[in-house]
């Protein structure tokens, strides 16, 4: 359940930040996506701090260290 909440907190960062993108039209157009992204980032991190249980913490970590990001 947290790894779905986590995944949908960054799907949905992610879209705020297209929508800033294409809506702002100055310096902002860059910024704005950027800090939106990092902070949707972050908060779905803390999400998952939060909800996860620790078997799941785990669970997660092994298979980061498994499987690292390419």
């Amino acid at each position: 359940m947290a790894r779905t909440i986590r995944f949908a907190i960054f799907v949905l960062s992610a879209c705020c930040a297209g929508i800033a993108f294409f809506t702002l039209h100055s310096f902002w157009a860059w910024a704005a996506p950027i800090a939106l992204f990092i902070a949707g980032s972050m908060l779905a991190e803390f999400a998952f701090g939060r909800l996860a249980p620790p078997e799941e913490k785990r669970r997660d970590l092994e298979d980061r260290v498994r499987n690292p990001p390419t």
